[in-house]
């Protein structure tokens, strides 16, 4: 029997996928899987060609839910304070502390790649704690806080982003692929760019949500059943994923609770209070296909979501 709290959960993930799906016209795979990881208490990577949509998708995201957004547009010159803040002692000594983007509930690292490991590294706090460390005073983050890094790729696969550490990508809850779209909806993109700007832009614009009610859904995903079969089924993926000899080094546990939970928040996503395993298999490429890490050799052969999607054609669904 679903409970009150998923009942409302479920409402209120309706209302921010009619928000966004105003403003993203097409690519509704990847207005899901964001929502999931935004439920789940995830962060995402988002990949895709230039101008597919990726930071339109984010910006949609926060005016969604009526928080606040922030934008830092990572280059090789792109230092740690820059993102988290700093401490400014003034003449008597008095520090006064100075916050950074990260301190907003939707931040966006545009070209993340480009950023250098020293500032990806002190980004692993904030992402996994949900807090930042200044100077000896430790600070807690906005709740919901979700992380969104940008890559401009050609292909979703990870091999050609060598300078992203597999310790930073498996911070990342999910990934999603921003594809172009089809000829009659950028037909729609165009005629409908002035209203997307001007709902984007505006300080009017009623978000669809409040932030209580995302904090509400976010306690209400752990509420979703999933059974024994369903669990066994993951780790049958996971495992398989690891024994699999064309990738340098298997998948961690933070890949297996990833895969579970956005599972959950998938089901809670599509009006159910349980897992089903279609939504483990939807899950599973956005979920794993970041940290698959392909031997050099075979990088031009395969991509992570051809491993992933044998692996799951291979291994039978439960009943």
């Amino acid at each position: 029997m679903r409970s009150d709290r998923v009942y409302a959960a479920i409402e209120t993930v309706k209302r921010i996928r009619e928000f966004v799906g105003r403003i993203i016209v097409g690519n509704t795979q990847p207005i899901d899987v964001l929502l999931a990881t935004v439920i789940a208490g995830g962060h995402a990577l988002i990949m895709g060609p230039i101008g597919s949509g990726k930071t339109t998708l984010a910006r949609a995201l926060a005016k969604a839910i009526g928080g606040v957004f922030s934008r830092v547009q990572m280059s090789n010159e792109t230092l740690p304070s820059d993102i988290l803040g700093f401490v400014v002692y003034t003449r008597d000594g008095a520090a006064r502390i100075v916050k950074g983007p990260i301190f907003a509930n939707i931040v966006l690292l545009d070209d993340v790649n480009n950023a250098p490991p020293r500032t990806l590294s002190a980004l692993l706090q904030a992402m996994q704690e949900g807090k930042v460390s200044l100077d000896g005073n430790v600070l807690e983050l906005p709740r919901p806080h979700v992380v969104l890094a940008t890559l401009n790729t050609t292909e979703p696969e990870l091999g050609i982003m060598p300078e992203l550490s597999p310790v930073f990508l498996d911070r990342f809850m999910s990934s999603i692929y921003m594809s172009y779209v089809e000829r009659t909806e950028e037909k729609r993109v165009i005629r409908n760019s002035y209203y997307i700007e001007d709902s984007l832009s505006s300080n009017d614009t009623e978000p669809a949500v409040s932030l209580n009610n995302v904090l509400n859904a976010i306690e209400a995903v752990r509420e979703v059943y999933v059974d024994d079969v369903i669990l066994d089924y993951i780790m049958d993926i996971i495992e398989s994923i690891r024994r699999d000899d064309r990738l340098s080094v298997g998948v961690s546990t933070r890949a297996s609770i990833s895969l579970y939970r956005l599972s959950q928040a998938y089901a809670l996503i599509n009006g159910r209070d349980y897992v089903i395993p279609d939504d483990v298999k939807a899950m599973a490429l956005p979920a794993l296909s970041h940290r698959l890490i392909i031997k050099p050799e075979l990088r031009d052969v395969v991509k992570p979501m051809d491993i992933i999607s044998e692996i799951i054609s291979k291994i039978p669904i439960p009943r």
